[in-house]
């Protein structure tokens, strides 16, 4: 899976939409909020040395398992700040294979999703 087919499955998600607040060459997908909050981010695309990565959320628990089992293919949250390292992986698209991206973006999007205050859920189902 390529890093624009993941962000085409992540935008058939309801509430879903691309950004890019940190610059061009770094894909965003967030769930719609209220103004005031601006989105919760469950993915994210970019290149680094050459290959295609996807920053997803898990629990910290998960999120160590997948790192200790994927041989390197999933790692800490690359850009992350420590209290968001323990949720926050990276994975190496070519090498997690299409199921294992699609699994991913689901769980964080579960993820993102259960933060959202009914109102707001109530207003992406409409």
């Amino acid at each position: 899976m390529t890093g624009e087919e993941l962000i085409k499955y992540c935008l058939e998600k309801r509430g879903a939409y691309l950004d890019f607040p940190f610059g061009d060459d770094y894909a965003v997908v967030k769930i719609k909020t209220s103004p005031k909050r601006n989105g919760y981010i469950f993915a994210e695309v970019f290149e680094q040395s050459g290959e295609e990565k996807f920053t997803f959320s898990t629990s910290a628990d998960d999120a160590v398992f997948l790192r200790e089992g994927l041989d390197g293919a999933v790692v800490r949250g690359w850009h992350c700040p420590p209290v968001q390292a323990r949720y926050k992986s990276t994975a190496t698209l070519p090498r997690i294979g299409d199921d294992l991206a699609r699994q991913f973006a689901d769980v964080s999007y579960q993820r993102a999703y259960s933060r959202l205050t009914r109102q707001e859920r109530e207003n992406i189902k409409s």
